[in-house]
């Protein structure tokens, strides 16, 4: 008993805020700002949608999603800045509690079998399986891609922007040190190259990359599925076309809600088996993400699954956001792909659909980069950044901790396309 009320006495000493968020405006002096922090997206959700890009997974409704299906261990903070009383921008929050060993599997995520790379990867898996950090998360953990600051560019440029979160991040570990979304760890996740901040490490970031994002530039002669084959190089088509062949079997059908809910179980099973072999895991839903986000988006979310013999054995899905089309989580039987080559047919559907749609691109998204290559994806690199609020630890443990304990995949580009567009060469 004496020890906790030491422990207690102790807490209070650097932290006596309430253990619940602050119900009144936060105010950012340097930057003359007003600041609101919420949990709910219901309460901001009419701010939010006016100040968000026009893109599904960016408003309102994707958000409630979110809240509707994350694990207990992830939730959103939406914060609204505003000035005299006129918003000016948002700001999407994402507290996590990591464990390390749960989101890398070095195993799963190398193909490279060697004994000693096999040996290095244990070692490394044994080394994280200590770590835990208390992270938020500037962005969103479910997609790729920068989803986490929307400010008024005509206000504050995108290196005021970082500055601001930067200074907002401080007053925010004081006015949160007491609640469930305490941290010790800030990350900003996927930022394009002009997007990205000058200087990092004047805001003692540390940037890193993982995998970059596949991005297929779907070019204006392609009017059919056949225009895209013709202008594949001769041994890439016949792969390609050797693939569609397989398929034969499988049919391929939109989903509809209740078409979702009947085959939910089976989604989420598919879902889980295709996470467990990618190697890194920051968050997944729980089992009703997929019927959820149907739910709150609505025609929006194209939904495709795979069937034989009446059986669901694969799914797809995918959204129109601007100009691009984004495909979102997948889920297969890995046990039939190599027979049925379900995850090429996947890509090979979403360039259909991307015709379909004349869309100027597909956005792929990370892992499988080689295979994606293969059907004429790109990469664009992607930079996230990192911050330790303790200082020593910022500076000394975590640059070698991500020179040695960051996976990085090993594959080779390729090049389907008889000509290369002046675009992308």
């Amino acid at each position: 008993m004496q020890v906790e009320q030491v422990v207690k006495k102790k807490k209070s000493l650097w932290c006596s805020k309430p253990s619940t968020l602050p119900v009144k405006v936060v105010r950012l002096e340097k930057w003359d700002l007003d600041v609101i922090i919420r949990n709910d997206i219901s309460e901001v959700a009419e701010i939010w949608d006016a100040m968000a890009p026009d893109e599904s997974f960016a408003q309102s409704s994707y958000l409630k999603t979110l809240e509707l299906t994350n694990p207990n261990h992830l939730n959103n903070l939406y914060v609204v800045l505003s000035r005299e009383g006129k918003e000016i921008g948002i700001i999407l929050l994402q507290s996590l509690v990591l464990n390390l060993s749960d989101s890398f599997d070095y195993d799963n995520y190398t193909t490279d079998r060697s004994y000693m790379s096999r040996l290095w990867q244990k070692i490394r898996q044994l080394a994280i399986s200590w770590v835990t950090v208390r992270m938020i998360t500037v962005g969103n953990l479910y997609l790729t891609g920068q989803y986490g600051i929307h400010i008024n560019s005509d206000i504050f440029d995108k290196e005021d922007q970082f500055r601001l979160v930067h200074d907002l991040m401080k007053i925010l570990r004081k006015e949160l040190c007491s609640t469930e979304y305490r941290f010790n760890g800030i990350l900003y996740k996927d930022f394009f190259e002009n997007q990205a901040p000058t200087d990092p490490w004047s805001l003692r970031l540390h940037s890193f990359n993982i995998d970059p994002n596949m991005i297929l530039h779907l070019r204006p002669s392609w009017l059919s599925f056949e225009d895209y084959l013709l202008d594949m190089r001769s041994k890439y088509r016949v792969r390609l076309k050797n693939a569609l062949k397989r398929f034969k079997g499988i049919e391929r059908r939109a989903l509809s809600f209740d078409d979702m809910m009947t085959h939910k179980d089976k989604m989420y099973a598919l879902y889980n088996k295709v996470l467990e072999g990618s190697g890194f895991v920051l968050a997944m839903g729980r089992d009703n993400y997929f019927t959820e986000l149907k739910n709150q988006l609505g025609e929006e979310l194209h939904v495709i699954g795979y069937f034989m013999d009446e059986e669901l054995v694969g799914f797809y899905t995918w959204v129109m956001e601007g100009d691009k089309l984004d495909s979102h989580f997948i889920g297969f039987e890995p046990s039939l792909n190599n027979k049925y080559q379900i995850y090429l047919n996947i890509l090979l559907d979403l360039v259909k659909d991307g015709i379909a749609q004349k869309a100027p691109s597909i956005y792929y998204f990370r892992t499988a980069l080689e295979i994606k290559s293969s059907v004429g994806s790109v990469p664009k690199e992607m930079s996230c950044y990192f911050r330790h609020t303790n200082s020593l630890i910022n500076r000394c443990v975590i640059p070698p901790a991500f020179k040695y304990f960051i996976p990085h995949q090993s594959w080779r580009q390729r090049h389907p396309f008889k000509a290369v567009p002046e675009s992308q060469a």
